[in-house]
C-alpha cells in the first residue's frame, strides 16, 4: 500500500509538472491585442476601359454630347476582417455610373456590384530592417463578385443602337483587383486611398461587342475606415511581426554583448550598469552606480561627509549646510540665525542655557559618526565637533555625556568596548583640539543596544551628545 501511494503521488506530481509546462502564455503579438474588424466608405471616379472607353482612352468626336466619355461618380462600402497581420477578407459593394466613347459611338449606363476578396498586406511581407510605430499599410486584394449593369449605346447623332442584356439589366460575374494605401489617423480611424480594377464577365458591358474579350472598369476612390474594438488597441494591419522578431533578435545579441562585458571593471556587466564609467576601486551598488549611503546626491567616493541626515542640503563636497553652526542643518533649522554657541533644540530653536538655570532641557547637539569597526574621528565630523565645542564654550556651566554606539556586527562584548572607544575618542578631540575641559565631559557605551535606525548601520555607528 505504501508503494502504491508513493506511485500515485509521483503520477500526480508528474501530471502537475506537465500541466505547468503546457501552460499557454500570450505574447504581445497575440491576435487578442489588436483590432480585426473595420467598416469603410469611399467615393471617387469611375472610368470605362472596354471597347467604348472614357475619353482618356477612347475616341470622341465633337458631335457627341459633352457629358459623355469622362470620369463618372462611384460610391463604395466595405467590411473587412483580418485573420493575421498579412491575410484578411473583405466584402465590398458599390454603385457606379459609367460612360465611354468609341469611333462614332458612345454609351451611358451604371452598375451595382458586390464581391468577396482575399486581402494581402504587402507592407508585412517584406523586411525593411526597421521596427517602429507604423502608421502606413499597402494592401492588395483579389476576389470574385457579381454585378447588375445597365448600358445603352448610341451613334454620334444620338440614335439608340443597343443595350446591355436587352431591355433589362444584365447580370454577370466579376473579378476585382484592388490596391489600397492606408494611413492611420487614430486608433479608430484610417484614411483609405484605393484603385479598384474590375473585370466584367461579358464583352457587352458597354452595349457593344467588338472582340471576344471582357470589358472592365477602373475606379479611383478616397474614403475613411472605422476600426471596431477597444480604444487602447490598434488595427492589426499596422503591426509587423517579422520586424518585431528581428528587432528582438538584434536586441538579444546586443544585450548578450553587454552581459559579458564590464567596461569600467566594477563587477557589474554593461547590461545592468547605470554608470559605466565609475573609477577603479569605487564601491558600487547592484545597478553599477557609485554608492551614496546618505542619499545626498554626492557619491560616497566624492562625499566629504557621507553621514549627512536624510533630506539635508549639502554643498558640492557633500557637507551639510549649517549657516549658524548650531549643528542643525538649514533644511530643518527653524531658527537659522541663532548666536554662535547658543544651545538649541533639534529644530534649531534656542533653549534656556544651563548657566541661567535652564539646564539645557531639550538642547540638541549633533552626533558624530564612524566608519565600520573604526574609532577614528574622520575629517568630515570636525564640523560637528566644532558645533559641540562652540556650544560648550558659550555655556561654561554646561556639561555633556558622550554615549558610544555600534552596529550589530561582531560579538556583543567587543561592540561594548568599541562603543566606549568611540566615546573616548570624541572626548579626546574636544579636549585636545578644541580646548574643552575634560571634567565637563563624561563618556559611556551602549554598544549594539538601542540602534537608532534599523537596517542602517552607518547611522548606528555613532556617538550621541547629551546635555546633563
Amino acid at each position: 500500500m505504501k508503494r502504491l501511494g508513493l506511485l500515485f503521488g509521483c503520477v500526480l506530481m508528474a501530471g502537475g509538472m506537465n500541466a505547468q509546462d503546457n501552460e499557454v502564455r500570450l505574447s504581445e503579438a497575440h491576435r487578442s491585442n489588436f483590432k480585426h474588424w473595420s467598416l469603410g466608405l469611399n467615393v471617387g471616379a469611375t472610368a470605362s476601359l472596354g471597347d467604348a472607353a472614357s475619353y482618356f482612352f477612347g475616341e470622341k468626336t465633337d458631335a457627341m454630347p459633352s457629358g459623355v466619355g469622362g470620369f463618372e461618380i462611384g460610391l463604395r462600402g466595405n467590411l473587412n476582417y483580418w485573420f493575421s497581420p498579412t491575410i484578411g477578407l473583405t466584402g465590398s459593394a458599390g454603385y457606379h455610373s459609367t460612360s465611354g466613347t468609341d469611333f462614332n459611338y458612345y454609351f451611358e449606363g451604371n452598375y451595382i456590384d458586390a464581391d468577396l476578396s482575399l486581402n494581402f498586406n504587402l507592407s508585412n511581407m517584406f523586411l525593411y530592417g526597421k521596427d517602429y510605430d507604423r502608421k502606413h499599410a499597402l494592401l492588395f486584394s483579389i476576389g470574385l463578385g457579381a454585378t447588375s449593369l445597365e448600358a445603352e449605346g448610341y451613334d454620334e447623332a444620338g440614335n439608340f443602337l443597343a443595350s446591355a442584356g436587352g431591355p433589362d439589366r444584365a447580370f454577370t460575374t466579376t473579378i476585382p483587383l484592388q490596391l489600397t494605401y492606408k494611413r492611420q489617423l487614430s486608433q479608430t480611424w484610417d484614411l483609405d486611398i484605393l484603385y479598384k480594377h474590375t473585370f466584367a464577365g461579358i464583352d457587352g458591358a458597354d452595349a457593344q461587342s467588338i472582340a471576344p474579350t471582357a470589358d472592365f472598369f477602373g475606379y479611383f476612390g478616397v474614403g475613411a475606415a472605422y476600426n471596431f474594438g477597444s480604444d487602447d488597441k490598434e488595427s492589426i494591419v499596422y503591426y509587423s511581426p517579422f520586424e518585431g522578431v528581428f528587432a528582438d533578435m538584434t536586441e538579444i545579441k546586443q544585450n548578450y554583448e553587454k552581459l559579458v562585458n564590464d567596461d569600467d571593471g566594477d563587477g557589474v556587466s554593461n547590461l545592468f550598469d547605470e554608470d559605466n564609467s565609475t573609477p577603479a576601486d569605487v564601491n558600487v551598488g547592484p545597478n553599477g552606480a557609485p554608492l551614496d549611503v546618505d542619499g545626498d546626491g554626492i557619491p560616497d567616493y566624492l562625499d566629504a561627509d557621507p553621514f549627512t541626515p536624510k533630506g539635508a542640503k549639502v554643498d558640492n563636497e557633500g557637507r551639510m549646510v549649517d549657516s549658524d553652526g548650531d549643528g542643525v542643518g538649514d533644511h530643518m533649522d527653524q531658527e537659522p540665525n541663532t548666536p554662535k554657541g547658543a544651545l538649541v533644540n533639534f529644530k534649531g530653536i534656542s533653549v534656556a542655557s544651563a548657566a541661567s538655570g535652564g539646564g539645557g532641557v531639550g538642547a540638541y547637539l549633533p552626533s558624530v559618526f564612524f566608519n565600520f569597526n573604526s574609532a577614528t574621528v574622520t575629517d568630515a565630523n570636525y564640523l560637528r565637533l566644532a558645533a559641540i565645542a562652540n556650544t560648550l564654550k558659550s555655556n561654561p556651566n554646561v556639561k555633556i555625556v558622550l554615549t558610544g554606539y555600534t552596529d550589530a556586527s561582531g560579538p556583543e562584548d567587543y561592540n561594548k568596548t568599541l562603543g566606549q572607544r568611540r566615546a573616548d575618542e570624541v572626548k579626546q578631540e574636544l579636549v585636545q583640539v578644541f580646548g574643552i575641559s575634560a571634567d565637563r565631559i563624561e563618556t559611556s557605551s551602549k554598544g549594539e543596544n538601542d540602534p537608532l535606525a534599523k537596517g542602517h548601520n552607518n547611522i548606528n555607528r555613532r556617538v550621541d551628545v547629551a546635555v546633563k
